[in-house]
């Protein structure tokens, strides 16, 4: 109930002596973020014209009740049937008084995080301000901590606001080991009611007489892979979300690293009982080895492991895991939940329910977002990829044959899907990129552990068995992981250019005004309290409106208070083609901690 952000701007113009456009707080609203969102779609109502409210056709009691349950399931209240208003009746209200009632009573329960985003006219004066601040160690700010500034490496879109107040170093991590922890519940829950069946079936098949499990086993068992992966992708994403992260690039690397070690528990579960299968089974048939030994007599696990026998059923499964368990199938079907049927669902719960209207509509018929779960999938088939290199080379091209044109038929689905369905795609820092790279290590590091293992007891090398050559393996492979990851952190930047640094250069010259009159989505913009602020607490006319992608066309223009989006189609081409001149990078942003 202070105005913070105005006291905060000021102390900082003392402090740094700079001007600054304006200040937006992070704030802990996220026990609220249900009630902030209401209050947000109420605000976007009161912009637009909504369609005149149906009624719905008459119905027979019956018709009726499944009606009404549909409606208590998906969650449909009926709407304000309040005619709407005309665009002088939306601006007498801006310039009316601010609302005592819910919204500005749930405004005065939020309080601030520790952390608020500063924004300066230039690249020049945020430099300039962070040195003169971090060199007098901070300063005090209403009897609190002294405050810092740093530098932000980031984009106003990417910021998660509702995770602000909750993402303490220690509370991350406590979340993310409790993640592992469900991560393992939901593999024992795969590995229970999806593959312990077919594991069942398979390991009591009869075998005799060289006959094999049918079409429909194979079929299952791809299913099993596939439904496997499902659970992974969902558990992983919903940890991904609990864990709190700020900014949406670390959600989408977090994500990806736990997606990737989620399926590598299943790859390596189904590893551990097709080798238990292929032994009872060996067993059963009275295998013997090149040498004729029977394959019971043998106690050694790495000569197990090397029996023809052994690879051909590793070999085996291995293919069937990847191609087109793995490498395939889910793209195929992954068109149907995340475009199809989201379309088709809201489009019939649209159709069939006359209240859901206007902006209700638009949200049941929107496209789910874009993740950077790809990656993930990609570092899987990878994986599996190189571990049939430990195995005779029958499978080996057709394997690679398999991987290449399913990645074929991923990049133009991936194409059609970015381009033609997804509504936008920001990210603004190169984690993703960069934890896809380190998780490279290890991955690679499985080809040194195979080529330790084919060479052992070839003309020239040494012959080690047992466990010995299980512990050269895991070196080679450590071995590896660590000097990939030394060389990508520490030797691979000294190559690059530093493109950040001549962009700042140009970018001296350039605005905030200059880039938020072409871009809508800025600090103040994209903080929903910071809009609810604006109208509710500080009746600024007109506020500062809550930016949604499709919805730019509401944003109105107010620059006293950093609100500079021109709807005039020459000023925008103007500004974006000035600062695109200067650089891509325009964003004199700070963080205060």
């Amino acid at each position: 109930d202070k105005p913070v952000e105005e006291d905060l701007r000021e102390a900082l113009e003392r402090v740094t002596g700079q001007n600054i456009v304006g200040v937006s707080v992070a704030w802990d609203y996220q026990e609220v973020e249900e009630e902030v969102a209401e209050a947000l779609k109420a605000d976007l109502a009161a912009l637009v014209t909504e369609p005149e409210p149906q009624e719905p056709p008459p119905m027979n009691p019956i018709r009726r009740a499944f009606y009404n349950f549909e409606k208590t399931i998906l969650g449909l209240e009926p709407e304000d049937t309040t005619p709407a208003r005309t665009a002088s009746e939306v601006e007498a209200q801006d310039s009316a008084p601010a609302l005592a009632g819910s919204t500005k009573d749930l405004l005065c329960k939020i309080h601030t995080s520790p952390r608020a985003f500063v924004v300066f006219d230039t690249q020049q004066a945020m430099e300039e301000a962070v040195e003169k601040v971090q060199h007098t160690n901070g300063f005090p700010f209403m009897g609190g901590e002294a405050i810092m500034l740093e530098p932000l490496d980031a984009e106003p879109d990417t910021v998660q606001w509702q995770n602000f107040g909750h993402s303490s170093p220690k509370e991350k991590t406590l979340k993310l080991a409790a993640g592992f922890g469900i991560i393992g519940l939901a593999c024992l829950f795969w590995a229970v009611v999806f593959y312990a069946p077919y594991a069942y079936y398979v390991m009591t098949f009869n075998y005799e007489n060289g006959r094999q499990p049918g079409f429909i086993v194979g079929f299952a068992f791809s299913m099993i892979v596939v439904v496997g992966n499902a659970i992974m992708y969902e558990v992983c994403a919903r940890i991904s979300d609990w864990v709190g992260f700020r900014f949406k690039d670390n959600r989408e690397a977090c994500y990806m690293i736990l997606y990737t070690i989620a399926c590598m528990f299943n790859v390596a579960l189904d590893f551990v009982t097709t080798y238990a299968t292929a032994e009872i089974i060996l067993e059963s048939l009275g295998f013997r080895t090149y040498f004729g030994v029977h394959f019971k007599d043998i106690s050694n696990f790495t000569t197990k492991f090397e029996t023809y026998g052994m690879q051909r059923a590793l070999a085996e499964n291995t293919y069937t895991y990847a191609f087109p368990s793995t490498f395939l199938i889910p793209f195929l079907i992954e068109w149907i939940p995340t475009m199809a049927l989201p379309y088709f669902v809201g489009k019939w719960v649209v159709k069939s329910h006359p209240e859901v209207r206007g902006l209700d509509a638009e949200v049941w018929l929107e496209m789910i977002p874009m993740d950077m779960g790809r990656y993930a999938d990609l570092l899987l088939n990878v994986i599996l990829g190189i571990l049939i290199f430990y195995f005779p080379g029958g499978y080996t091209w057709t394997l690679f044959l398999g991987m290449a044109g399913s990645h074929l038929f991923i990049y133009a689905f991936d194409y059609y899907k970015v381009l033609r369905q997804i509504p936008e795609v920001v990210y603004a820092q190169m984690d993703c990129e960069w934890w896809c790279q380190a998780l490279m290590a290890p991955i690679v590091g499985i080809m040194v552990s195979c080529i330790i293992f084919k060479s052992n007891c070839e003309p020239g090398s040494t012959c080690i068995n047992g466990w010995k050559l299980v512990a050269m393996c895991t070196a080679g492979w450590l071995l590896h992981t660590v000097v990939h990851i030394l060389v990508l952190k520490y030797a691979l930047p000294k190559f690059g250019k530093n493109l950040r640094q001549e962009a700042d250069v140009k970018l001296r010259d350039i605005t905030y005004k200059d880039v938020a009159a072409f871009m809508p989505a800025t600090w103040f913009t994209t903080n929903p309290i910071h809009c609810l602020r604006s109208k509710h607490f500080y009746d600024h006319n007109p506020p500062c409106d809550f930016y949604r992608c499709g919805k730019e066309f509401l944003m109105r223009q107010n620059d006293a208070i950093g609100c500079h989006l021109s709807h005039d189609p020459e000023t925008v081409l103007t500004k974006r083609e000035s600062a695109r001149s200067g650089g891509e990078e325009a964003k004199p942003v700070l963080a205060v901690p």
